[in-house]
């Protein structure tokens, strides 16, 4: 200090005589000061700075000792927030001789602030303090702090279950996620036997604990099964771990970690049920249409197993060409073109190779599957089609026969009508045919050389009384008009037992071009009787191509509706009228059957084309006829709608595109 000598201080004099004896030769008490590796200060009872060491001076703050010859109070190197702190120690030790210790920032001649603890010790009325620099010490706890909380926050926040078990296989440590499996609350469980804590997992993974204090390594990959919480709907899954932690090659105790994989066991369980359970076929494709996993099912199906075709493209293996036999580029696939267009599709009609070579149909479903990046893959799921088309057949064919057997009595008096002026004119024809020899045979008689002279007139007199007993004029006249009477019946039971043939036909699974004009004539003639005696038909039909088609569900079709129409008709008061008729509207075939009867309701008409609803009364209809319709359209991506206005009439309009079911656009 600039002007005078610091002021000479024995640190604790009086007491190192007696206890430590006198300081050696050549050491006094500044020297000794000096290498203590503390800051000292002097500080008198009113706590201003008498003395300070040359530690001490690293620390004064806003104030520098060797410029300033007046002692200072002590406080004022403090730290603003720690000043009252202190303020309050010192005066809480005044009264009494003891000891007493604080912690405080003191500043540094840089402007900062280091943390130190300074022990307070009396001294002749005043009092050392010695300050030690504990800084790093703080700055290691406000680490320790940060971690904990920083623990004690994902502890709480993650949703996985830790624990700590000390070596006495006590609970030391849990969070709020592993405490809720225990039997009691989480305030209870710290320091509890974990059996106890946790008597629910303890024993599933008791062994594993133990396996991990004797090796002193991690055993992990057990997976338990707790109760369920308030928030779960059932039991829940876990995967457990055991960590032992290490302190200088000693063990503590044994984390415990448990994370909820309950969602990935029931997908688990839910991927063994669809790959190994799963009655329908399912395979998945990456972007490039190329196998990536395929279930029992499908295997069985196609006769591959999953490892045969896996990274092999679906397309080539097992899709068989159309019906024209021309292979199919993959680009045109409607499996391929709804995957890439990113949409769920139910139902494609597909047709699959297995792997002998045999053929079989299948319904397939499309559903996009984004594995992230590049283009979406798909599951496809189908099932085996042969039976249920085979199935469909007959059903369709029994309700065609059903149909023949309601129209049967009307086809009997249609086939008996024309089957008995057949045989009334045969009879006619029989017995002009004996008149016709008798006088034939008279012819002969007159002209033989056995009648000797007789004379010419006698032989035309003869003759002309066969002729008038035979009636020459009325047979000529009749026999003509007899035959062709009896070829136009013989046709008419032709063609209604052709019509009959073509209507019953059992139907193939395959498509064929077909003249829709000439079906529904025949399926008029098959009717013919149930309409005739209500309604008079009328047929506009234009010029139709041959239409791609399973004809004989199209003949059913047009048997229900005309048969329909006729039914609606019956009540009327005056004879009935049934038009149908025939166009093209671009590549469709538009098909109408209108009739002018007492028309649908409007709360009806929404639910006329659901299964099993009529309003006809009990034996007279089924209410399958419309909704076949509908199946039979939609099977040949057609459509049909209807129009009715109550009191004038209804209108069945049917489209079919004359090429054929087309593939879905992408």
């Amino acid at each position: 200090m600039s002007g005078r000598r610091a002021p000479q201080v024995v640190v604790g004099r009086d007491d190192a005589s007696v206890e430590d004896g006198p300081l050696p030769p050549g050491i006094d008490t500044p020297a000794l000061a000096a290498a203590i590796p503390h800051s000292i200060w002097v500080v008198s009872a009113s706590g201003t700075v008498g003395y300070a060491n040359q530690r001490a001076r690293q620390y004064p703050g806003s104030r520098d000792l060797r410029a300033d010859d007046a002692e200072f109070p002590w406080d004022s190197i403090v730290h603003p927030d720690d000043a009252g702190a202190v303020r309050r120690a010192a005066e809480a030790a005044r009264p009494g001789p003891e000891p007493y210790e604080v912690e405080c920032r003191i500043g540094h001649r840089d402007g900062s602030y280091r943390w130190h603890s300074v022990r307070f010790v009396p001294a002749n009325g005043r009092w050392i303090a010695t300050g030690t620099d504990i800084e790093a010490l703080k700055g290691q706890q406000r680490y320790g702090r940060e971690i904990l909380s920083l623990l004690e926050t994902l502890e709480a926040a993650a949703p996985a279950g830790f624990g700590f078990v000390d070596g006495d296989s006590r609970l030391a440590r849990v969070n709020d996620t592993l405490a809720a499996m225990g039997s009691v609350p989480r305030s209870q469980q710290v320091g509890r036997p974990v059996q106890e804590a946790l008597p629910g997992i303890w024993p599933q993974i008791e062994a594993k604990y133990r396996r991990a204090c004797e090796t002193a390594t991690a055993v992990v990959g057990t997976v338990v099964s707790a109760p369920p919480d308030e928030d779960s709907d059932g039991p829940r899954s876990w995967l457990a771990g055991c960590y032992p932690v290490l302190v200088d090659h000693r063990l503590m105790g044994v984390g415990l970690v448990l994370v909820d994989v309950t969602e990935r066991e029931q997908a688990q369980a839910f991927r063994s049920v669809i790959m190994d359970d799963m009655a329908e076929g399912l395979y998945t494709v990456d972007g490039d249409g190329k196998l990536t996993s395929m279930n029992r099912a499908a295997s069985e199906m196609l006769g591959w197993q999953e490892k045969d075709l896996l990274g092999s493209s679906v397309h080539d293996v097992v899709h068989a060409p159309p019906w024209q036999g021309t292979p199919q580029p993959e680009a045109e696939c409607p499996l391929r073109r709804t995957r890439t267009a990113g949409q769920s599709v139910q139902t494609v009609d597909e047709t699959f190779v297995r792997r002998d070579g045999s053929t079989f149909g299948v319904a397939c479903s499309v559903a996009p599957l984004d594995s992230g990046g590049g283009s979406p893959g798909a599951v496809v799921t189908f099932r085996d089609m042969t039976e249920v088309r085979r199935a469909e057949l007959e059903t369709r064919h029994d309700q065609k026969l059903e149909s023949l057997g309601r129209l049967s009595a009307g086809l009997a008096h249609e086939i008996n009508t024309p089957i008995q002026f057949v045989g009334d004119n045969t009879r006619f024809l029989a017995d002009a045919y004996q008149d016709m020899l008798d006088l034939l045979l008279v012819y002969r008689e007159c002209m033989t050389p056995a009648l000797g002279e007789l004379q010419w007139s006698d032989r035309t007199e003869r003759a002309q009384a066969a002729e008038a007993k035979a009636d020459v004029e009325y047979l000529a006249a009749e026999i003509p008009a007899a035959v062709s009477q009896s070829l136009e019946g013989v046709e008419r039971v032709a063609s209604l037992v052709r019509a009959m043939k073509s209507f019953s036909y059992k139907d193939s699974t395959e498509q064929a071009y077909a003249d829709l004009n000439e079906a529904i004539r025949t399926t008029l003639t098959v009717a013919r009787n149930e309409v005739k005696y209500v309604a008079d038909v009328a047929l506009e039909l234009g010029e139709l191509p041959d239409v791609m088609c399973h004809l004989g569900d199209l003949n059913q079709v047009f048997l229900n509706l005309l048969v329909n129409a006729a039914d609606a008709l019956k009540d009327n008061a005056e004879r009935g009228e049934i038009r149908i008729s025939s166009a093209t509207d671009g590549p469709t075939a538009v098909i109408s059957f209108a009739d002018n009867g007492t028309g649908i309701p409007e709360d009806i008409l929404q639910s006329i084309f659901e299964p099993f609803f009529t309003t006809k009364e009990v034996g007279k209809g089924t209410g399958q006829g419309l909704a076949l319709a509908r199946a039979v359209l939609e099977k040949h991506d057609g459509s049909i709608e209807v129009r009715s206005v109550v009191g004038e009439g209804t209108e069945f309009i049917l489209r079919l595109p004359i090429a054929g079911k087309q593939d879905t656009p992408a």
